[in-house]
C-alpha cells in the first residue's frame, strides 16, 4: 500500500528540498542559539521558569513563586514539560535552546507538508527552503521568545496535511493521527487552537473546489473530524479548560499588536515589517490571486490571517472575538499568515523557474522538471539555477537577522544584570518575606530561578489572581515605568503590598524610588549590582502559599502525563502510517 503523505513528509529529510531547507535552518538558526539571544527577548525565561517548576515538582500544579502563588494548569505544559525532562542532563537553559532549535529546525517540514495541501512538490520545497529564513519565525523565536507558539504552530501544520489525507480517502489511521496531532498542538500552546478553524477550513474548501473528494463524505468526514479532534483536545489538557471555566476578563493590558498601524508607527516597525520583510511585496499578488479557484481556499485563508495580523487597523478582530479581542494579541496572526503566503510565494518562484509557461495551471504538469533533481546540487540551486530564489532567500535572511537583533537595535530590555547579589540577599532568613522588582524588565523571571523567595509580581498576566493586579491595566509591576500608564498606576498595589507581605523592593531605575518613599519605604544598601534595596516597615506576615483549589490527584496526573502521551501517540501513528 503507499505510504500516507504525512509519513513521506517526516521522512524527507532524505530528499534534497527538506534537506536543503532543514540545512539552512540550522545554519542561520544555530548561531543565534549558541549566542543565546533568546535571553533579551520578552518571554523565554517565561517559559524557563514554567519548565523549572516541572523539574522540581512535575505533578504539582501550584507555583508559589509568582503572583502569591498561582495554578500552573492556566498554560499548557508541553513544551515545558519536554524542556524540564531535557534539564536533568543538560540544565534548565540550556535544554530550553535545544527544544527550540529543534522546534525551529523542524518548522520547514511542516511548511511543505502543509504547502503539499494546496500546491505541487516543487512550489512546496520552494516554501520549505523559504521557510528556513521567514522572518516572523526569527522574531518569534528571538525577540518574544515563544518556544510554545512555535511549537504549536509546528504540530498544526501538520494536523492539517494529515486532515487533507483523513479527508480525501476516509481512512481511520490518518483521522487518528489528525486528532492526535490537534491534541499536541493544544498541549502546547492553547493561542494556536485560533488557527485550527481557519486551516482547517481552508483544507476542506481546498478539496471541496477542486474536486479532489465528493461533498457527502466531505461532510461526513469533517463532522468525525470536528468531534474527535475537539475531544482530544478536550481531554488532553482538562485540567486547563477547568481553570478557565472559573476565569473572568481582566483589565486589558496595552499591547502595540492591537494599535491601528496607519497611525501608530511604532506597532508596524514591531508587528508588520519585521514579520514579512521582502515578502510583502507579494501581498498584492496575493490577494489579487482570490479570482482563481486553485488558490482560493489558500488565499481566503492568508487574507483572514493577514488582516486579524493587522490588529487594531481593522475592525475584524472586535466583530470576531468581541470582547475578548482586546486580551488577544495579534502578532501570532501575523506569524500564521506569513506562513500562509510561503506557498503563493513558491508559486511566484516556480513560475520564474519554469521560463515560457508564466500563463500555465497549477496543476503539477509532466514536462516540469522534478524537484528533487532540480535541487540535487545545492550550490547550483542557490548560484547558478535560480537568481530569484538567491535574491529572495538573501532579502530574508536579512531581515531574518534584523528580526533577531531587534531587542539589540531598539532595546527592549533594561541591561543585563548580576542577579547573584540580588538572590544572596533574599538568604533564607529573609526569604520568608516576599519581594518586588522594579526595572528589572524579563529578567525579573530569571531571578525567580535563583531563589525560593516569593513576589506578587510574574510574568504570565493570564494566571494572575491579586484583585489589584488584576484591574491595574498594567502588565508587571516591574516594567510599569515603560508602561503607558506610568508609575503612578502602581499607587493601590503599593499601598496592598504590605497585606501581601512584601517586605523588600530591589529597584534598579531612579523613577519608582519617588513611589516607594511616598508609601513611607526606606532606603536600605545598594548592592554590589548597583541595585538598590527598599524596605517596607510595615509589611505583615505573608499568608501561607497553599493551593487554594486543591487540585484533585486525578488532575494533577492527567497533566503530568497526557501531553507526552498525546506527543507519543501521534509519533507512533505517524511511524505505522509509513506502510498504510
Amino acid at each position: 500500500m503507499a505510504r500516507s503523505r504525512l509519513f513521506r513528509c517526516f521522512s524527507a529529510w532524505r530528499k534534497k528540498p527538506l534537506q536543503t531547507a532543514i540545512g539552512i535552518s540550522f545554519v542561520l538558526q544555530l548561531p543565534l542559539i549558541v549566542t543565546a539571544r533568546y535571553r533579551l527577548s520578552y518571554d523565554a525565561y517565561v517559559h524557563i521558569f514554567f519548565a523549572d517548576h516541572y523539574r522540581h515538582d512535575w505533578w504539582s500544579l501550584w507555583e508559589p513563586r509568582w503572583y502569591a502563588g498561582f495554578p500552573v494548569n492556566s498554560s499548557p505544559p508541553l513544551a515545558h514539560q519536554l524542556v524540564a525532562l531535557l534539564s536533568f542532563p543538560f540544565g534548565v537553559e540550556a535544554a530550553f535552546a535545544i527544544v527550540l532549535l529543534a522546534v525551529l529546525v523542524a518548522l520547514p517540514v511542516g511548511v511543505f507538508a502543509f504547502a503539499r495541501v494546496f500546491v505541487p512538490p516543487d512550489a512546496a520545497g520552494y516554501a520549505a527552503v523559504m521557510a528556513a529564513a521567514l522572518p516572523s519565525v526569527y522574531l518569534a523565536a528571538h525577540a518574544f521568545g515563544q518556544l510554545p507558539t512555535l511549537m504549536g504552530l509546528l504540530f498544526a501544520l501538520l494536523g492539517f496535511a494529515s486532515l487533507a489525507e483523513y479527508l480525501r480517502n476516509g481512512r481511520i489511521l490518518d483521522g487518528a493521527l489528525t486528532a492526535a496531532l490537534v491534541a499536541v498542538t493544544a498541549a502546547a500552546h492553547h493561542g494556536t487552537l485560533l488557527l485550527l478553524p481557519w486551516g482547517a477550513a481552508a483544507v476542506a474548501l481546498h478539496l471541496a473546489l477542486n474536486r479532489r473528494v465528493g461533498l457527502r463524505p466531505l461532510i461526513v468526514r469533517l463532522a468525525i473530524f470536528g468531534l474527535s479532534a475537539g475531544a482530544a483536545a478536550l481531554i488532553v489538557i482538562w485540567p486547563f479548560w477547568q481553570w478557565g471555566l472559573g476565569e473572568t476578563m481582566q483589565t486589558p493590558i496595552d499591547h502595540l499588536s492591537r494599535h491601528n498601524f496607519l497611525l501608530d508607527p511604532r506597532a508596524a516597525l514591531m508587528f508588520f515589517w519585521p514579520v514579512y520583510g521582502p515578502l510583502a511585496l507579494l501581498i498584492p499578488w496575493a490577494v489579487w490571486q482570490v479570482r482563481k479557484r486553485e488558490l482560493l481556499a489558500l488565499e481566503v485563508l492568508f487574507v483572514g490571517l493577514f488582516i486579524l495580523g493587522l490588529g487594531g487597523t481593522t475592525p475584524l478582530p472586535r466583530w470576531l472575538y468581541g470582547s475578548g479581542w482586546a486580551w488577544l494579541t495579534y502578532d501570532r496572526f501575523a506569524l500564521w499568515a506569513s506562513v500562509a503566503l510561503l506557498p503563493l510565494a513558491g508559486i511566484v518562484l516556480t513560475t520564474k523557474d519554469t521560463k515560457g509557461h508564466e500563463g500555465q495551471k497549477l496543476a503539477t504538469r509532466k514536462e516540469k522538471r522534478d524537484f528533487v533533481l532540480f535541487v540535487r546540487n545545492f550550490a547550483s540551486l542557490v548560484f547558478q539555477k535560480n537568481l530569484s530564489l538567491s535574491i529572495t532567500l538573501g532579502l530574508m535572511s536579512i531581515t531574518a537577522a534584523v528580526a533577531s537583533l531587534l531587542p539589540t537595535i531598539l532595546p527592549t530590555q533594561p541591561k543585563a544584570l548580576d542577579l547573584q547579589p540580588v538572590a544572596s540577599f533574599l538568604t533564607a532568613s529573609r526569604a520568608e518575606w516576599r519581594y518586588l522588582t522594579f526595572g528589572f524588565g524579563d529578567q525579573m523571571a530569571r531571578l525567580s530561578l535563583l531563589t525560593t523567595a516569593t513576589t506578587i509580581d510574574g510574568s504570565y498576566h493570564t494566571a494572575r489572581t491579586i484583585p489589584e493586579l488584576r484591574v491595574s491595566g498594567i502588565g508587571q509591576i516591574d516594567s510599569a515605568y515603560w508602561n503607558p500608564l506610568g508609575v503612578e498606576a502602581l499607587g493601590a498595589i503599593i499601598e496592598r503590598s504590605s497585606s501581601y507581605g512584601v517586605r523588600w523592593a530591589f529597584v534598579n531605575h531612579p523613577a519608582y524610588a519617588p513611589l516607594l518613599a511616598r508609601h513611607g519605604w526606606t532606603a536600605l544598601a545598594t548592592l554590589s549590582n548597583g541595585v538598590e534595596v527598599w524596605e517596607n516597615p510595615r509589611a505583615m506576615n505573608p499568608p501561607l502559599d497553599a493551593d487554594p483549589a486543591r487540585p484533585s490527584l486525578l488532575a494533577s496526573v492527567s497533566w503530568g502525563l497526557l501531553p507526552l502521551l498525546s506527543l507519543a501517540a501521534a509519533g507512533l501513528l505517524t511511524w505505522k502510517g509509513r506502510d498504510g
